[in-house]
């Protein structure tokens, strides 16, 4: 079914009706027939209220939308039969929540629901005022029968408290409509054959009538947890004068009509196998990148599953090297690396090794000018002109000259008017915005800066440290590919190697020695031997001074060698 929306009345202020209540209705209307051939045949149960209540089961329902709609597949017409029952055209008798999904089975009866309560019905409100009525006639009534339930309870409690002024024409109401219920049966008594035919006709009206509002207000206030269908959005609320100036239609809102319609025919239509292609192919391109389809984009931990923050830490705004993932993202698009602070300090970066730092700049002050206050832009956008546009200005930007006629046009323009100059340079910034695409994006990618952060990011090892002193936050070492370390010399070895290299700076003495570093504790302590594990203090003496050993250079604080000199001694 197409939902379309129409109104029910002519102006643009009544309520808004889906035509497939329409449709709905007239399907009802074909069921409830009288005639055994096109309608829905109704059977009296004798273990209901009565033996003249009369029902139809799951079955007799969807065989006849079957039949009537030359449908094939059960679940589709019993879909088709939820909807009805969960819209309150058709409601269960026993108004359970399975009953409301109709099956293929005889196990609930159900009824049609009369047309005073359907949806979207004007003298059919479901109002608050309404349901604290019928509420409190039903606390009135036989409790075992008309009991309230707790959800209805409770809000029939935040009813009274909404609504305390107007709580004695509330309980007037409903003793009044419990009255004349009373007094139908004495009418009836009166009027019939019988006193008892009399009884056993009111009480069959009464039963519907009860089962009736139960089910319109089961639709239209559901029990907790249960969707709300007939739920509705925020109202409209308009002053008169708007609304009648509305209606009035004249030449020129004809004309800015057909103009937009035009324009509409004109916009490209793409087919909706294109998009969905289109569609697939970014969902495949960045889903490595989503720690929820991907488990690998949470790496080195997932915050979402563990209490490790650890991954929050390594994304950061700004980091010391940014994590894999992040830095071949930049790779997919230019907009991928510019909406990334990260990104956009590197290419930054990049641009000022290549004299074309300005084009940078001018992009982000536009980009400031138009999300900063309103008080502020006419100012911006002078140093902006003056500081970039200007032909005597040393950070002039290249811009063609029509670009330029463009903008200094919409500023003599709209000077004066700061609520309408928060875009005239838009043409200058996506003209730069396109240059850095086309010439310097591409340059990026393929240069030693863009290739060296990859490796960087590639080799760092995201482990944590297993102590922290003096530090309440996580720690990272990134560690980077190295030689190895040669062996310790002795004195005559290292003056040896002095001759024969000169001042080379790969074997002067002050080069620093392999150490092990927190993230490798557990290797050191396997390596340890019974004759390294007696090592004096004269080997390894700590300088207070300097706060590292002797002989090693280490790059680590203070409580990571005490650490390490109390495994080694």
């Amino acid at each position: 079914m197409t939902v379309q929306r129409e109104m029910m009345a002519v102006d643009q202020d009544s309520k808004p009706r889906l035509s497939v209540f329409s449709k709905m209705e007239k399907m009802i209307v074909a069921m409830a027939k009288s005639d055994g051939e096109t309608g829905i045949v109704m059977r009296a149960k004798r273990n209901l209220f009565s033996d003249q209540i009369e029902s139809f089961s799951g079955c007799d329902i969807v065989d006849w939308l079957k039949r009537q709609y030359n449908i094939s597949d059960v679940k589709e017409a019993c879909y088709l039969a939820t909807n009805l029952c969960q819209y309150g055209y058709i409601y269960p008798i026993d108004f359970k929540l399975s009953s409301y999904t109709v099956k293929y089975d005889r196990s609930a009866e159900y009824r049609f629901q009369a047309p005073y309560f359907w949806p979207f019905r004007k003298d059919g409100t479901a109002d608050s005022i309404k349901y604290a009525i019928y509420l409190q006639k039903r606390s009135l009534r036989n409790k075992q029968k008309h009991g309230l339930e707790p959800y209805e309870q409770e809000a029939f409690d935040k009813l009274l408290k909404v609504f305390a002024d107007k709580k004695e024409f509330i309980e007037k109401q409903a003793r009044e409509q419990v009255r004349m219920s009373k007094a139908g049966l004495y009418f009836y008594g009166h009027q019939a054959a019988s006193v008892s035919e009399a009884k056993k006709q009111r009480r069959k009206e009464k039963i519907l009538l009860d089962l009736q509002e139960k089910a319109f207000w089961r639709v239209h206030r559901p029990p907790p947890g249960c969707i709300k269908t007939m739920e509705e959005g925020p109202k409209r609320y308009f002053q008169p004068s708007q609304m009648a100036a509305r209606r009035r239609k004249n030449k020129e809102s004809f004309k800015a009509e057909i103009t937009f319609l035009k324009k509409a025919l004109e916009r490209p239509k793409p087919k909706l196998s294109k998009v969905l292609e289109s569609y697939l192919t970014w969902n495949e391109q960045y889903q490595e990148y989503d720690p929820f389809l991907d488990p690998n984009a949470a790496l080195p931990s997932n915050p979402w599953v563990s209490d490790d923050t650890l991954f929050w830490e390594v994304t950061d705004t700004l980091v010391k090297i940014p994590t894999e993932l992040r830095v071949k993202k930049w790779a997919i698009s230019f907009f991928n690396l510019v909406k990334d602070e990260q990104g956009l300090r590197e290419f930054e970066d990049f641009l000022r090794k290549e004299y074309s730092l300005e084009n940078i700049r001018f992009w982000k002050e536009v980009e400031d000018m138009k999300n900063g206050p309103r008080s502020a832009i006419e100012t911006k956008v002078e140093w902006i002109c003056r500081e970039f546009l200007s032909k005597t200005s040393p950070k002039e930007i290249n811009v063609d000259s029509k670009t330029l006629e463009i903008v200094n046009k919409s500023r003599e323009e709209m000077r004066g008017k700061p609520e309408s100059m928060r875009y005239i340079l838009d043409p200058a910034q996506e003209h730069i915005y396109l240059l850095m695409k086309k010439d310097s994006y591409p340059r990026f990618l393929r240069s030693e800066q863009y290739i060296n952060l990859k490796e960087m990011a590639h080799n760092q090892p995201l482990k944590k440290r297993f102590f922290a002193f003096g530090s309440g936050k996580t720690q990272i070492k990134r560690q980077t590919p190295s030689p190895k370390s040669p062996r310790r010399s002795t004195s005559s070895e290292r003056e040896v190697n002095s001759d024969i290299s000169g001042d080379s700076p790969i074997h002067s003495i002050n080069t620093p020695m392999h150490s092990y570093s927190t993230g490798n504790l557990k290797d050191m302590d396997m390596k340890q031997t019974p004759t390294s594990s007696r090592l004096s203090q004269s080997r390894f003496p700590i300088s207070k001074r300097q706060g590292k050993m002797e002989g090693v250079e280490s790059t680590a604080s203070w409580p990571c060698f005490i650490h390490l000199w109390l495994i080694t001694v």
